[in-house]
């Protein structure tokens, strides 16, 4: 590993760093962004060896056959039940390294929380603990970036009322004080979203499961299911859904803000929450689960998403929230989380609608941190650093992050300065920048020997590994001309150091 002094550098800087707080991204759009997250993916991580939760699998898939392919993480391509393939490749939804990858490209798209789709402490499902402790692992992350979170409440598996009571005192007790919980409107009441009502629909079961709250709450079943709940409701939300004869997912969605949302406050029930989504292609019918959902609605390139958060966008006035569908609901096709297939198409729709001053480039450096942490998990001091890297990006010290980085891991190629797994012309045009000019002995960026001072050593770094690596999608000049060019402009000479 070619790796400079990490001490330097932060040295100087870690009582700050030890008390740094997260930095709310600056939006030009204001509208408040929650993205419905899946806690529920498990691994050999936590299951043992050759072992996959459910929803990598399904029915019918095994995660442990591997077709070798290039162009997917580690150069090979598991069989999981999604149409879609993580492009971390599939994960433990309790994994430290995960959440954080998860939550910094959220944050660094305008994200404002996570609705998390949330089970509870009782009920019938037999993972019902796993997903309570990676709902957990993922709360306990929040503070650290600044995200809020609510919960959307699943009621399917609960046996009795009882069991639905003691979920929502379990919320009282454990996240409705925690200070990054979603609150809202003039009593400032936790937000708590409902996935149905499913098993109890009468107004009289939720006045009794409500009662544990401890407090009013503002209490969204889906869309058109207020009555289930009576005047325990304080509003609705959108979903994903379409008649698939009629192509209709757009006008449903244009009926709710133009129509449902209005009566709701008409009603006094005042919260209403819109919805945008990339598209919905299940794999319920290959993964052998049968027909489960009787449409499909192509993601067409993007288009799809385009039009959902065009239609949000000029119906801002209706809704209180923007409930983005979904982060990782990889069994049914609905995927902001980059992906083999779309890569980063989805967060940069999603960086132009909010209007964060972020693009690809940042996405690709928290990709970057996600790495690391896997390729040096052995490495203490290296997961120190890049605790650090992980709290500049926090900060929104996005150059702070990128040179902290490259300086906890080296890069992996010595003349590869700017990280990009090449060394060309990009490289060569660091140096040629810093040329003559002392630096910080920690700075790796123009100074690979370290030595404090952009010169003749550092050139031949760079041309010692020149087209060492893979080559970005352009012609590669050989370093005999440009090298003799740039020398030409530096005829001047160097100048001794300080």
């Amino acid at each position: 590993m070619f790796r400079t002094s990490f001490v330097v550098i932060f040295g100087l800087t870690f009582v700050t760093l030890c008390y740094a707080q997260p930095v709310d991204v600056a939006k030009t759009n204001p509208q408040k962004l929650y993205m419905h997250y899946m806690p529920w993916f498990e691994t050999p991580h936590t299951l043992g060896p050759n072992n996959w939760g459910y929803h990598w699998k399904m029915n019918n898939q095994n995660p442990n056959i591997i077709t070798p392919n290039a162009s997917y993480p580690n150069g090979e391509k598991r069989q999981i039940a999604s149409h879609y393939y993580p492009q971390i490749g599939p994960y433990d939804s309790s994994d430290p390294d995960v959440i954080e990858y998860h939550l910094l490209l959220m944050k660094l798209s305008g994200v404002d929380g996570v609705l998390i789709d949330w089970y509870g402490v009782q009920g019938t499902n037999g993972d019902i603990g796993t997903l309570l402790t990676s709902s957990n692992d993922l709360i306990d992350k929040m503070d650290d970036f600044g995200m809020e979170f609510a919960v959307v409440l699943e009621d399917r598996f609960s046996a009795n009322i009882n069991q639905v009571k003691a979920n929502v005192a379990y919320l009282r007790d454990n996240y409705f004080n925690n200070p990054q919980y979603i609150r809202q409107g003039a009593g400032n009441d936790p937000l708590m979203l409902s996935f149905g009502p499913i098993n109890y629909q009468s107004p009289s079961q939720w006045t009794q499961i409500l009662a544990e709250a401890g407090e009013e709450v503002d209490f969204l079943p889906l869309w058109f299911e207020e009555g289930d709940a009576g005047a325990n409701a304080d509003g609705e939300y959108s979903w994903v859904w379409e008649d698939e004869s009629q192509d209709d997912y757009l006008a449903r969605l244009a009926n709710f803000y133009q129509v449902r949302a209005p009566f709701l406050d008409g009603q006094g029930k005042d919260v209403a929450g819109g919805s945008a989504f990339p598209g919905f292609d299940d794999f319920y019918v290959e993964g052998g689960v049968g027909n489960v959902v009787p449409f499909t609605i192509p993601h067409d390139n993007g288009q799809t998403l385009a039009n959902t958060l065009n239609l949000a966008g000029q119906h801002t006035n209706a809704v209180d929230f923007l409930q983005l569908i979904t982060w990782n609901d990889f069994g049914e096709g609905t995927i902001f989380e980059p992906t083999v297939e779309t890569g980063y198409d989805y967060l940069l729709q999603l960086q132009q609608y909010s209007g964060v001053p972020y693009d690809q480039d940042e996405l690709e450096l928290v990709h970057d941190l996600y790495l690391a942490r896997k390729e040096f998990a052995g490495d203490a001091q290296v997961q120190a650093d890049l605790d650090q890297v992980a709290i500049l990006l926090a900060e929104l010290d996005i150059s702070g992050a990128q040179a902290a980085l490259l300086t906890a891991t080296g890069p992996s190629i010595p003349g590869d300065l700017d990280g990009d797994g090449f060394v060309g012309v990009a490289d060569l045009n660091i140096v040629l920048a810093a040329w003559n000019q002392n630096v910080p002995p920690a700075d790796p960026l123009a100074d690979p020997t370290g030595d404090g001072f952009v010169g003749i050593a550092d050139l031949g770094v760079v041309l010692a590994y020149w087209n060492v690596g893979v080559p970005p999608a352009q012609t590669v000049p050989e370093p005999g001309s440009i090298v003799l060019l740039a020398l030409s402009g530096l005829a001047m000479g160097s100048r001794p150091r300080a």
